[in-house]
């Protein structure tokens, strides 16, 4: 147990606190998955009793500020799957409510052809409600960050790095006016 230590030593980005008993419990079996800036904000354990759920071992679905992270404990808990979302990934989502719990389907990935949907079933109304926001929030984000980098990108245009090098004095009036032809033909 070399890295044992190392592990309870670690801190949290977030306060543990907020969360129950057996939410802290599953927190700290993914600890070692957690980025350093990582946050977790909503723990939520599929249902045992309705489809999509695992009478013996259900899934258990951790939202954060970067991704969800799906934990699929198997052979008893023994062992563990898990799968990361980046949020970044993540087009669509949408929210199927039933009578007693919902389901998350997500278009995932950026693939041109392929089954891109990703489905979360069998979880507790209120939490996929908190997740489903928790998603659409960093969605956004991410969207909005791109379009930052896509006019940064423009910014880097020949001409306007031209025009740049010619306010700063790196090159002549003719200079330009040489290079701005070349480059507009």
């Amino acid at each position: 147990m070399f890295g044992k230590k190392k592990d309870e030593e670690r801190e949290y980005s977030f306060d543990l606190s907020e969360f129950s008993e057996k939410e802290q419990d599953e927190i700290k079996r993914v600890k070692t998955l957690l980025e350093v800036s990582e946050i977790i904000k909503t723990v939520a354990r599929q249902s045992r009793i309705m489809p999509g759920g695992s009478i013996i071992t259900p899934n258990i679905i951790f939202a954060t500020n970067k991704r969800l992270i799906l934990r699929n404990p198997n052979t008893l808990g023994l062992r563990a799957g898990v799968e990361s979302i980046p949020y970044s990934q993540i087009n669509k989502v949408h929210l199927d409510k039933g009578a007693f719990t919902s389901e998350l389907v997500m278009d995932v990935g950026q693939y041109q052809s392929g089954d891109n949907k990703q489905t979360i079933s069998a979880i507790p109304k209120k939490k996929a409600a908190e997740i489903l926001s928790i998603i659409n929030e960093h969605v956004r984000n991410s969207q909005d960050q791109s379009n930052v980098t896509v006019q940064e990108k423009v910014e880097d245009d020949p001409l306007v790095m031209l025009k740049k090098r010619l306010v700063k004095g790196e090159i002549s009036v003719e200079e330009y006016a040489k290079l701005k032809s070349t480059l507009e033909s």
